[in-house]
């Protein structure tokens, strides 16, 4: 019955978003029965337990899950795919003896897809999703869209004969193909035709060794070669020299540090100015003469909020006409956003990133009760000017007048708003382990992601009308 259940409400759901209309075929819900055979019915149906006083936890859920993403860059470093991070909560007593790969990719599927909604993630760009054997033999069908992910083959799937017809079916699918932290042995040769994209850990092979494979690869095959854990700015250009088409990484997020190189003037007074903008004090009236002197800033703050994303429905014609309508804490936030997205030379990838942190930080400070929001926001937008500026963060902030409070909070994640971006910063990376989040409930933090990437995303297509 319950099986039954849940296979007639993935199917509404999944019709939802696709647009079909009707009762679901027998056949779609014989594939989904087969799913949720591979599924703890627990997840779905909370039956009462005994709870011990002393092991409750507030917050949440124990059945709560967290879900993030890693952008996966091409050589341009534009954004071509995400991969989908997965870690089911706490109070899901997670190790690594008990984990379940069956279990937790398809609870990544359920919840990215069918809860969550995989759009909401990672937008129009496809999802690399961990399928582990099972789901690669077809003993578990994939229930998402071939368009919408990118089947990553686990590195200990081994080419068994079943294997290899699962992997024929999935190509005649039009599924897209991924070979996770591909090492080059011989006994896992037969799986390189079925493969669009080769994933290489940077971390498993010397770079002398990488470069025959590499060549060897390119020779025999058109496969694409994906170069993960890449943190360097170094390790990319030798990545890209090599040949790699895509990278994965935290290189972005790393500042590269050229010595004896100062922040430009211009910038220092940019810096400062974005500062001034956080002042909860700041009147109207200094924050209509700090935008009336300058004119370009003046011109790109009407345009962008002229722009279709913000849909006022009447025009805007001067400052404060759009303070009056947006209010003046809505008005110096996206202040700080154009003023920031001027600053950098960088991709537009660490300007969204820095867009997410800033918000999450801000919504979190929200779910803690927070009076001083403004600084949160402040620290997670600071939070990447390194990055951004070639330069250290010690550096960055000897330019910038905040408190010592919000400097401690950037440099050593002191007090409860370094606590929260370290939170934050460990979320966005999936380094679930390093995740101290007290009592917030992981439902709230997923939330907290959710509306902060929407955020981001809507701002940055302002930016594109700009």
């Amino acid at each position: 019955m319950k099986k039954a259940l849940i296979s007639a409400f993935f199917f509404d759901r999944l019709a939802g978003k696709l647009k079909i209309s009707g009762p679901a075929p027998s056949d779609f819900l014989s594939d989904v029965d087969i799913f949720v055979d591979h599924m703890t019915l627990s997840n779905f149906f909370v039956r009462p337990q005994p709870v011990n006083p002393s092991r409750k936890r507030k917050g949440g859920s124990r059945n709560s899950a967290l879900v993030g993403r890693q952008s996966i860059y091409d050589r341009e470093l534009n954004i071509f795919a995400y991969e989908l991070l997965y870690r089911p909560s706490e109070g899901d007593n997670f190790a690594p003896s008990q984990f379940d790969g069956n279990k937790a990719t398809s609870e990544v599927m359920l919840n990215s897809f069918l809860e969550v909604g995989l759009e909401n993630i990672v937008g129009e760009k496809r999802a690399f999703i961990n399928m582990t054997e099972h789901f690669v033999d077809g003993s578990i069908e994939i229930p998402l869209p071939k368009d919408s992910i990118v089947v990553e083959v686990l590195e200990d799937v081994k080419p068994t004969l079943k294997v290899i017809q699962g992997l024929k079916d999935l190509k005649s699918h039009g599924y897209v193909i991924a070979l996770d932290d591909f090492v080059f042995d011989e006994s896992l040769m037969p799986l390189v035709p079925f493969a669009d994209i080769i994933k290489v850990d940077l971390m498993q092979i010397t770079q002398e060794a990488l470069k025959g494979h590499v060549h060897a690869v390119k020779k025999s095959s058109a496969v694409k070669l994906l170069a993960e854990k890449v943190e360097t700015q170094t390790e990319f250009e030798f990545c890209k020299e090599l040949g790699f088409d895509y990278f994965q990484g935290y290189f972005l997020d790393k500042p590269v540090i050229i010595k004896g190189e100062k922040i430009p003037a211009n910038k220092i007074a940019t810096l400062q100015l974005v500062n001034r903008l956080q002042d909860p004090d700041i009147e109207v009236d200094e924050l209509d003469e700090l935008i009336k002197v300058d004119v370009s800033l003046s011109y790109k703050i009407l345009k962008y909020i002229n722009s279709p994303g913000f849909g006022l429905g009447t025009e805007v014609t001067s400052i404060r006409q759009a303070l009056m309508l947006l209010g003046i804490k809505n008005l110096k936030k996206w202040m700080s956003l154009i003023i920031l997205s001027g600053l950098s030379d960088k991709p537009s990838d660490v300007i969204q990133k820095t867009l997410v942190r800033a918000k999450m930080c801000e919504l979190i400070a929200d779910v803690i009760r927070q009076e001083n929001k403004e600084d949160y926001f402040l620290v997670g937008m600071f939070s990447m000017l390194d990055a951004m500026l070639s330069q250290d963060m010690s550096t960055v902030l000897e330019y910038i007048p905040i408190s010592q409070k919000l400097k401690d909070a950037l440099l050593k994640h002191k007090h409860k708003e370094g606590k929260v971006l370290r939170l934050v910063i460990a979320y966005e990376q999936g380094a679930w382990d390093d995740m101290h989040a007290g009592t917030i409930a992981p439902s709230s933090l997923l939330k907290a992601y959710l509306s902060a990437i929407s955020w981001a995303d809507s701002a940055i297509s302002g930016l594109a009308h700009e």
